[in-house]
């Protein structure tokens, strides 16, 4: 009798050691989850420095760090008005090229579904990947289809949702550009 109460003290020391790691496991787990609210970038504030990898390179870059003005996209896979949104941005690309803004798309999902959801040559290559918690420096609100505008400075412009007044502005001015113009006549 004196062995079957010693086993059913193991157990039950087990269970609770069990128990125990599962617990520390889920407070390890909560401690790094950010509980703060997200806070939204704000016009004249500088853009959070973040090193991302280009899509399907090993080439490291920084989007909005390079001295030349940037548009930061931030679109899901999973999200049907990003979807789209792609023909658009692929027409927008040389325009934006042609006025010296450099165009990102910045996501932090798995490579693979990133090109199956872009397909375009031309988007993938100015896509770049960064960790979960470098985009959420970019985007807080983890919003999209949105948007960044940032001056040749680092300094944020202007943030909202693509199709917004600041958003149409920007393709006002790029189908401005003188040398559109030429190219329509």
């Amino acid at each position: 009798m004196d062995s079957t109460i010693l086993h059913l003290v193991l157990a039950v020391l087990a269970f609770a050691l069990a128990g125990n790691v599962w617990l520390s496991l889920a407070v390890l787990r909560a401690s790094r989850r950010e509980r703060v609210a997200p806070v939204a970038l704000e016009a004249g504030q500088a853009l959070p420095q973040v090193t991302a990898r280009l899509l399907g390179a090993r080439q490291r870059v920084k989007p909005g760090a390079d001295g030349q003005a940037a548009v930061l996209l931030f679109l899901a896979s999973r999200c049907p008005k990003c979807l789209e949104k792609l023909p658009a941005l692929e027409r927008l690309l040389p325009q934006a090229h042609g006025a010296g803004l450099a165009l990102w798309l910045v996501s932090e999902e798995p490579a693979r579904r990133l090109r199956t959801f872009l397909g375009s040559a031309a988007l993938q290559a100015v896509t770049a990947r960064v960790s979960l918690r470098d985009y959420r420096l970019l985007n807080p609100h983890m919003s999209s289809p949105s948007y960044v505008f940032v001056d040749h400075q680092g300094a944020v412009q202007a943030a909202g949702l693509i199709g917004d007044e600041n958003w149409l502005g920007l393709l006002e001015q790029l189908a401005d550009q003188p040398e559109q113009k030429e190219r329509a006549a």
